[in-house]
């Protein structure tokens, strides 16, 4: 079995088929200058455009982004939006052979006015949620049946806009069943009858709550896995990923890391894709839970539907270049985390809590900056008092007296000289803030 980054390194020669609701995801940013005098809305000046992949087209370009081999089936309308998605599609180097055009149905599209950087004011959604016609199923059963033969894996992304019915859905498990592939199905809650068949579903929290009316996850993932007969994978946020097996229904969890969340759009597109990936190249579940997890992490902190790639994956696998992974030494007012201690300079992170401070102290050879990434500090320097927040630095020389206090909780980068603790001078303790 291959390690986690082993198995990245063999993401090249997976072959992947995603089956689905396909969108165009369309972005106006600009800018918010006044209020229209016709009605009490903002007037939004436009900066710039952007247009990507999104819904099942979002899934098989994390796929491709990732290095594999992708075949997308889907509809598209016969109109302006849907030529736009096949060309990324073909600038992507997905292969949309199976992606039918449509007259008379137009292209889902999901048109976003963003102001700013990311404040999101409107979404203009375009679609029609009527299933397909048997004819159009028919056509569409055709293209994905040759399809059938050359993957590995079948990732069914329904996002409840008309490509599934219960039967259509029902007749390509069948088919993918006789091929003997691997099936993982990521779907709306009142599509879930469909999916019966599969090998795995990931549903997030919010959706497993409301297909089992139940609240705690240890009994939502045993319903689950006996409803469906699979394993369940349920995405849970910032808590992790909770994975129940469909041979026991025993519980496995991989926790969550404390992020930055910038944008939770299309992260479970990522996380059912790269499960997909690590279990096409070779890993146990739990490994490829763990990395659809990672693979989460990563896209929830850039803004929009987005992407990562391989070397971006494999990069926070490596625990000895995280801070999370760095031990912590207590302190009155919080915690140091030494990064780096050499005989040239030291650094350091420290988190300091609310209304703690540290003692007033000074160094004979010790020369530091000081630079706060998080919260508000109040630092006494020498004679001088003054207040950091995110961004600002100052540089604590030899022989000046000092000390930080916590306004709100806080983090500080700390870079110095080498650092001895026989070189701390202390004229008074650290303790907790009298007015706190």
């Amino acid at each position: 079995m291959p390690s986690l980054q082993e198995a990245i390194g063999k993401f090249k020669d997976a072959k992947v088929a995603v089956l689905g609701d396909v969108m165009l995801d369309h972005y106006t940013f600009g800018e918010v200058e006044r209020i229209s005098q016709e009605a009490s809305v903002p007037v939004v000046v436009r900066k710039s455009e952007k247009f990507t992949l999104g819904g099942a087209a979002n899934v098989a370009h994390n796929l491709a982004t990732l290095g594999a081999n992708v075949w997308l089936g889907g509809a598209v309308g016969d109109d302006q939006a849907g030529a736009l998605l096949l060309k990324l599609l073909r600038d992507k180097n997905i292969d949309a052979g199976a992606v039918v055009t449509l007259a008379g149905r137009p292209t889902i599209e999901k048109h976003r006015i963003i102001a700013g950087e990311s404040h999101q004011l409107l979404r203009l959604d375009i679609e029609e949620n009527n299933h397909l016609t048997s004819g159009e199923e028919a056509r569409c059963y055709a293209l994905i049946a040759p399809v059938m033969k050359k993957c590995d894996v079948v990732i069914f992304s329904d996002y409840g806009k008309g490509y599934f019915s219960q039967p259509f859905a029902q007749e390509i498990i069948a088919l993918a069943k006789a091929e003997k592939k691997l099936m993982l199905a990521d779907f709306k809650p009142k599509n879930r009858r469909c999916f019966v068949g599969v090998d795995a579903v990931s549903p997030n929290l919010t959706e497993a709550r409301e297909m089992t009316g139940l609240h705690e996850v240890e009994e939502i993932g045993p319903r689950l896995v006996a409803e469906f007969n699979a394993h369940v994978i349920v995405t849970r946020g910032g808590e992790g990923v909770s994975l129940f097996r469909r041979e026991s229904a025993s519980h496995h969890h991989v926790p969550g890391k404390k992020i930055k969340v910038f944008d939770v759009s299309g992260a479970g597109d990522t996380a059912i894709a790269t499960l997909a990936l690590g279990l096409t190249v070779g890993l146990d579940l739990e490994d490829a839970v763990t990395l659809a997890n990672e693979a989460g992490t990563i896209v929830v902190q850039k803004p929009g539907t987005a992407t990562l790639s391989r070397e971006e994956l494999a990069s926070v696998l490596r625990n000895d270049n995280h801070v999370e992974g760095v031990a912590i030494v207590p302190k009155v007012w919080g915690y140091e985390r030494w990064i780096e201690n050499n005989e040239k300079y030291c650094c350091k992170v420290l988190g300091l809590k609310k209304g703690y401070q540290c003692s007033m102290h000074y160094h004979k050879n010790k020369d530091e900056t000081f630079l706060v990434t998080e919260g508000h500090v109040r630092l006494e320097l020498g004679s001088d008092v003054m207040h950091l927040r995110p961004g600002s630095f100052v540089r604590i020389l030899q022989n000046t007296p000092h000390r930080f206090a916590g306004i709100d909780d806080s983090l500080i980068i700390e870079v110095s000289t080498h650092h001895e603790d026989s070189d701390s001078y202390r004229i008074e303790e650290s303790k907790k803030m009298d007015n706190a």
